[in-house]
């Protein structure tokens, strides 16, 4: 693997005074890299006990890496279709490893391609997502029941929900449109939403706000205070798996910012900062108090453990080595809480690596790679395809964005001979 070393991360990072600039440099640069480093002809290689499935849907991904598209009967299947500068949601029948049209959802030029339009499974007949209702301009989500074909729209856009409570969680994505449009939905002077000034908890249910967390109980806990609010970002909230807390990502951007993670129980309102540092990036729960995220810890960067149970702690014990731990990447865990698999970005071959490891704290697991998959350089920056690994329901497939035919495609991996 071809990876960035340290020294280029370094002057990447110095040059993020400008955002403009840093985005054409680093462009430059991989193509520069890519020309030394190609390999011709290469598009994807397997693990020889993996299988791909792929469906055979042309310019469709499913977004997020902490969200499966597979509802958990694993039943029905969730992907958006890209019709040049729009996209359709579309509900699959899965059976058999096909994907049969049920119904299209929604058609929206309102969208962004790490995300789509947030789609979340609720349970086996519903999930939610972001819309733009066009009768008055605003973005909010909608809540779809396959039984009864029905939607029920509420008047904010969903970032997380909690399903065993009822709540979905919302952020300002006109915020995120200012600062990472990566993440936003193209929302310009005649689109808005709902103002939230921070997070808030809205039980759908009761059609009641729980819960509001505000931007300035957040910045005032920051090492980012010194900054202005406006130019920091609330990211990335995921709700734990085990109790009625959430975590989110907090940062500036800037070249002297700090990117945080912050933890929040709703329950009895108890904020507190898990991480502040230089880098702060994806991450999962592989339990009820530790996260593993990819961090930057006391001069060096890879993943760790966050331990949060009666103080904070940082260890790096399910991947000590450095040599297996340089790249960033999206990790989530497997249902029976046994494996962890993560990607990475493309290396200076345009290869992006796929691996699973065991959740394993006391011993050091060894990593298998799942496969290589050759990325694009037209698929960069905002039209990046991440991998983002996702796990089925039911722990036998991993599902995977990927562009190594030249098209943005979803695909299943068949792992169940390797677990």
């Amino acid at each position: 693997m071809k990876n960035f070393n340290a020294i280029e991360k370094k002057l990447s990072k110095l040059i993020k005074f400008s955002p403009f600039l840093h985005s054409k440099i680093k462009l430059l640069y991989q193509m520069i890299s890519f020309l030394f480093n190609k390999q011709k002809g290469f598009q994807i290689q397997l693990h020889e006990k993996s299988r791909l499935i792929d469906f055979n849907l042309n310019s469709t991904f499913f977004g997020y890496y902490d969200h499966t598209p597979i509802s958990a009967d694993m039943k029905h299947f969730l992907c958006h279709n890209i019709i040049d500068n729009s996209i359709f949601l579309g509900l699959y029948d899965f059976s058999k490893n096909k994907l049969i049209m049920k119904k299209k959802i929604l058609s929206s030029i309102y969208y962004n391609l790490q995300q789509g339009v947030r789609p979340i499974w609720i349970n086996n007949n519903e999930f939610i997502f972001n819309f733009v209702n066009l009768n008055d301009n605003q973005l909010i989500s909608s809540l779809y029941n396959i039984n009864d074909d029905s939607f029920k729209n509420l008047d904010i856009p969903v970032q997380e929900i909690s399903a065993k409570n009822n709540i979905i969680i919302s952020i300002d994505y006109s915020n995120l449109d200012l600062i990472n449009k990566d993440y936003g939905y193209g929302m310009n002077n005649d689109i808005s939403q709902k103002e939230i000034n921070g997070i808030i908890g809205y039980n759908y249910i009761n059609n009641k706000q729980v819960f509001e967390l505000t931007s300035k109980d957040i910045h005032a806990m920051s090492k980012n205070r010194s900054l202005p609010l406006i130019e920091c970002e609330i990211n990335h909230v995921h709700h734990s798996p085990y109790n009625n807390s959430f975590v989110f990502i907090y940062r500036n951007k800037g070249s002297n910012g700090y990117s945080e993670l912050y933890y929040y129980d709703y329950n009895v309102n108890n904020l507190k900062v898990l991480y502040s540092g230089s880098l702060m990036s994806h991450y999962c729960w592989i339990n009820e108090n530790i996260i593993f995220a990819y961090i930057e810890f006391k001069g060096k960067v890879g993943f760790f453990e966050i331990d949060y149970n009666d103080s904070i702690s940082i260890t790096q014990n399910i991947l000590p080595n450095i040599k297996d731990n340089l790249s960033d990447g999206h990790p989530s865990v497997s249902p029976d809480n046994k494996w962890i698999t993560y990607d990475t970005y493309p290396d200076k071959s345009r290869m992006s690596h796929l691996y699973i490891i065991r959740n394993d704290l006391e011993n050091s697991p060894q990593k298998i790679l799942l496969g290589k998959f050759y990325s694009p350089l037209k698929f960069n920056g905002y039209n990046r395809c991440d991998l983002h690994p996702r796990w089925s329901p039911d722990g036998n497939y991993i599902s995977i964005d990927s562009a190594h035919e030249g098209k943005r495609k979803t695909y299943l991996i068949d792992v169940s001979k390797i677990i």
